[in-house]
């Protein structure tokens, strides 16, 4: 993926929702769905659209959830004896559940690929920090800002902070993965949508509203 790519779906996902996570640490990967993004694979005839982006990591795969009290990870839905144990211990996630996958609903308020100043951001701005899967040891080396570590993803929704990692990455709709000039040509696609979303607006061939297309008045 190119510095474009990311850029685009940085862009794509910072007012968008995270809907899904699935972590396989048989397979050693990590997925996270989200939709309502500024991005689309098909031409867009209407707002029935859904702005789906599906991201896959692998290979010493990482995941961090920073947050400020243990009700923020209630999205995760543990019951309240193995929540409190994972929060007060060392243990992760995958030494119980090996497969975990949960569906849920949550605003992205910021979305950041390999951005060090972010990633510190966050660490300095929530009180706790848990692991959920660990396949090599990134805690530490994460604070440091100079150096390439693979592939790595912070980003923020209501409450809670996420930072991701691994050695692969694939963006993936409709379950097919996306090369670079696929990423391009799906914010294309919405862009394209978005300015006749708002050229026919108040005409006869005015679309349905569109919340996304609503928040980004054309000026």
């Amino acid at each position: 993926m190119n510095n474009r790519s990311k850029e685009i779906i940085e862009e794509a996902i910072s007012q968008g929702k995270w809907i899904w996570l699935e972590i396989d640490n048989n397979s050693n990967s990590l997925y996270l769905e989200f939709e309502n993004l500024k991005i689309s694979s098909q031409t867009i005839f209407d707002n029935s659209y859904k702005g789906e982006l599906a991201i896959r990591f692998g290979q010493n795969i990482y995941l961090a959830l920073y947050f400020n009290e243990k009700e923020d990870l209630s999205f995760l839905k543990f019951n309240i004896d193995y929540l409190d144990n994972l929060v007060n211990s060392n243990e992760y996630l995958t030494e119980k559940f090996p497969y975990f996958y949960e569906e849920f609903r949550k605003d992205i308020i910021k979305f950041k690929f390999q951005n060090h100043d972010y990633l510190n951001k966050i660490i300095k701005e929530y009180k706790n920090k848990k692991v959920l899967i660990n396949n090599r040891n990134l805690q530490d080396v994460f604070k440091k800002e100079n150096e390439d570590y693979d592939f790595l993803l912070s980003f923020e929704c209501e409450n809670i902070a996420v930072v991701v990692g691994g050695d692969y990455i694939n963006c993936f709709n409709d379950f097919e993965s996306l090369s670079d000039d696929d990423i391009k040509r799906a914010s294309n696609n919405w862009m394209l949508y978005y300015l006749d979303y708002w050229n026919k607006k108040g005409t006869d061939k005015e679309y349905g509203e569109d919340l996304l297309c609503e928040e980004f008045p054309l000026k």
